[in-house]
C-alpha cells in the first residue's frame, strides 16, 4: 500500500511543479538538528520544524502541499535517523568487539540492533498503512500517511540518539 501512496503523491508533486519544491534537505536536516540541540529534554518538540511552517505558505494549504511538506520534513528526519542508526551500530560493534575480547562472548549487540531497527521498520510501515486503510474514502488518507511515517521516523531518530541511549 505504501508504495501506491507514495506513487500517487509522486505524481501528484509533478503535475504541480509549485509543490514539487521540496527545499534543501541538507538545510532542512540543519534546522531539525539545530532545534534538536536546543531542545533539552523535548526533543518531540522538534518534530513538525520544517513542515509546520511549510503547510503555512499558500501552495502548503492543499492535501497535496500538505503531503509535500510532510515528506519534506520526513527527508530532513530520515537523514538524522541514518546518521544515528550507523553511529549507534558502530557503537554495538565496539562493544561486541570489546566484549568478544575480555570474556570471549560471542557477539550479539550488533545482531540485536539490525533485528531491533528491522523490526522497527516493519512496524512502522504496518501501522502507517493501517492508518491510511482506515481514512481510505477521504482525500485526507495521504495526509495521515505521511504524518505518520514522517512522526515514527523522528521517534524513532530520536530513540537512535546516542546521548540518550
Amino acid at each position: 500500500m505504501r508504495h501506491i501512496v507514495l506513487t500517487l503523491s509522486m505524481v501528484a508533486l509533478i503535475a504541480h511543479p509549485a509543490l514539487a519544491e521540496t527545499g534543501d534537505v541538507k538545510a532542512d536536516t540543519a534546522t531539525v538538528k539545530a532545534c534538536l540541540s536546543k531542545a533539552g529534554d523535548d526533543p518531540q518538540g522538534c518534530v513538525g520544524v520544517i513542515a509546520n511552517p511549510c503547510q503555512d505558505a499558500p501552495d502548503g494549504k492543499s492535501t497535496q502541499g500538505i503531503d509535500a511538506c510532510l515528506d519534506r520534513e520526513l527527508q530532513a528526519w530520515d537523514a538524522i535517523l541514518n546518521e544515528r542508526y550507523r553511529t549507534a551500530m558502530t557503537a554495538a560493534k565496539e562493544v561486541d568487539e570489546r566484549l568478544q575480547a575480555e570474556s570471549g562472548a560471542e557477539p550479539s549487540v550488533a545482531a540485536a540492533l539490525l533485528k531491533a531497527q528491522r523490526a522497527w521498520i516493519a512496524f512502522r510501515d504496518a501501522e502507517c498503512d493501517r492508518r491510511y486503510e482506515f481514512f481510505k474514502e477521504g482525500t485526507i488518507r495521504t495526509n495521515i500517511f505521511y504524518a505518520c511515517v514522517n512522526a515514527l521516523t523522528a521517534d524513532r531518530a530520536i530513540a537512535l540518539d546516542p546521548d540518550r541511549r
